[in-house]
């Protein structure tokens, strides 16, 4: 009877590889990260996330995104969401004028024209770049084709 001892092993080696599996979808936590909510609207795709998990942190093409070099933003989160959740793809440009990030697109909603992506924190337009306002823990962002 050596497939006894198997049999019980199983079900201890299944629940550890899916513990790995589910803890390695989540980002390690650092002493700045942030839990919030994400949202996008305004084009054909909307979505609305759970929880994100998100920080300061190097973004696309290698620019640090913090504001005040400590806290997390509405573009880190966006990008965290997408990671986390997967919402398509989210595309942006680096101003080197307002240095800082303009997003392009989010899961193919090109901002074209004369209409752009703004990110609202609580419900309030940001007035400053996506990566020069901070939020803060149980925020809600939103992103909106306008």
């Amino acid at each position: 009877m050596p497939s006894a001892p198997l049999r019980k092993a199983a079900p201890a080696a299944a629940a550890a590889l899916a513990c790995a599996l589910t803890c390695a979808a989540a980002p390690p936590a650092t002493p700045n990260d942030v839990r919030v909510r994400v949202g996008v609207t305004g084009g054909p795709y909307t979505a609305s996330v759970g929880l994100v998990i998100t920080g300061p942190r190097t973004l696309l093409g290698g620019f640090y995104c913090a504001a005040d070099g400590l806290s997390p933003t509405p573009l880190t989160a966006l990008v965290d969401a997408d990671e986390q959740y997967g919402l398509g793809g989210v595309k942006a440009r680096w101003d080197t004028k307002a240095q800082d990030f303009v997003v392009t697109e989010i899961h193919g909603d090109v901002a074209e024209g004369k209409k752009k992506w703004n990110a609202y924190v609580n419900e309030e337009k940001i007035k400053k770049g996506p990566c020069h306002t901070a939020i803060k823990g149980g925020d809600k962002v939103r992103w909106t084709l306008e």
